[in-house]
């Protein structure tokens, strides 16, 4: 189906996708059927963070059947204060209530939030993840399972700029290849608005080096963090069509879904977006566009995981594959691997872990990821497959 196909029949194909959504809250209520539990406490936990950002904020739920779940919500610089006033409006409502009733707990959030949705959706992510991590204990089953299991056993990954400790490097660019990962993602412009060709050209001098580095074949792609106007992102991609981009990330504004639609008209270049949605409604309108070859949920701000399985779900009817957005804590990551490991249609999971100084962070669960070779383990055991390191914990909580 082409692009003008898509859009055609795009109310069609939206319908058939929200009826062939995988029930997965009804296989996690059979698999706990029968069980009585009820939440007695919603902790939020404030952690100093990898690669330069202040705060990482978790949510533990705590039981009276002693059974605890992790989650984990997107905590933009500035707003912990906020989310966490998020969280515990949120626990004071499910305090009490059985936490095997994701799916009425995330109706019922969504349907509330406020005008700021992002800080909303980073805590009801959060509660979401952690719901998802006692059901999966009490069913004894990883959280994948209750997906509908896993179609892979191993997630291939992609590397970002989280390598870059200290500022742009290509030798740790050429580091992660030989590591191998699958393909890797930066931002090298800066910026905004139309800058015009010679500054945008200028800029993609560093972009020219890395392909020069890592040969012609290794897959790579561009984050512009929706810095450009319609122009400057036409001049942009013009500007890039010769090196064989994977995707060109959030070129514009995420609100401007139109120009998303305008953008691809001008290039061959495909397009990603995802990071800052916080529902399937926004997700529609992309696909209705018929613009984008990729997406990226992020799963500690959408929602949580049912929602990111969702969402998968819609993109997969536009044949639009799924890569992670994946910038925050281990909590978050390996939440996204459940989903990853479950979606048939995935391209990779975004892995931000990368710097040598910054691997300290997966060892604030237990056991830590296991990544070979660019591609991450499938977790095997009971929900997340992982509990919080306590004693590493200790070093860097802040709230």
């Amino acid at each position: 189906m082409n692009r003008r196909e898509l859009v055609k029949n795009s109310a069609v194909v939206v319908a058939a996708a929200s009826a062939g959504v995988l029930n997965a809250t009804a296989r996690a209520e059979k698999a706990t059927a029968g069980v009585k539990i009820k939440i007695t406490k919603i902790e939020p936990i404030l952690l100093r963070a990898a690669r330069r950002y202040p705060a990482w904020l978790w949510v533990r739920i705590r039981t009276d059947q002693g059974v605890e779940g992790l989650g984990e919500g997107f905590c933009w610089a500035g707003r912990a204060a906020k989310i966490i006033a998020h969280v515990k409006q949120l626990g004071e409502q499910l305090t009490g209530t059985s936490p095997l009733r994701i799916n009425a707990f995330v109706q019922k959030a969504l349907a509330d939030r406020p005008k700021n949705v992002h800080d909303w959706g980073a805590a009801v992510s959060a509660i979401e993840i952690a719901l998802w991590d006692i059901a999966g204990r009490v069913a004894n089953l990883p959280i994948h399972a209750l997906l509908g299991g896993a179609v892979r056993k191993r997630i291939p990954l992609y590397a970002d700029h989280g390598v870059f400790a200290k500022g742009f490097n290509v030798e740790r660019i050429v580091m992660m290849k030989e590591a191998g990962f699958g393909m890797f993602k930066w931002d090298p412009f800066h910026g905004g608005g139309n800058p015009g060709e010679r500054t945008i050209r200028k800029q993609l001098e560093t972009v020219v080096k890395v392909r020069q580095a890592v040969g012609e074949d290794y897959p790579l792609a561009i984050d512009a963090h929706g810095r450009f106007n319609l122009e400057g992102a036409k001049i942009a991609a013009r500007a890039m069509q010769p090196l064989d981009l994977v995707f060109f990330e959030e070129p514009v504004h995420y609100k401007q879904v139109k120009w998303f639609g305008r953008l691809a008209d001008t290039t061959s270049i495909p397009l990603s977006t995802g990071e800052m949605s916080t529902h399937r409604d926004e997700v529609a309108a992309y696909m209705k566009t018929g613009a984008l070859t990729y997406f990226q949920p992020e799963l500690g701000a959408n929602g949580g995981i049912l929602e990111t399985v969702k969402t998968a779900a819609l993109c997969e009817s536009f044949d639009v594959k799924i890569a992670t957005h994946d910038w925050f804590g281990p909590v978050v990551s390996r939440a996204a691997s459940h989903v990853c490991a479950a979606i048939p249609n995935l391209l990779y999971q975004e892995w931000a872990s990368c710097a040598p100084e910054d691997r300290w962070e997966q060892e604030l669960l237990d056991p830590p990821a296991r990544v070979e070779k660019g591609h991450l383990a499938v977790p095997p055991g009971p929900g997340l497959g992982a509990k919080i390191n306590e004693k590493n914990l200790k070093r860097r909580r802040i709230g």
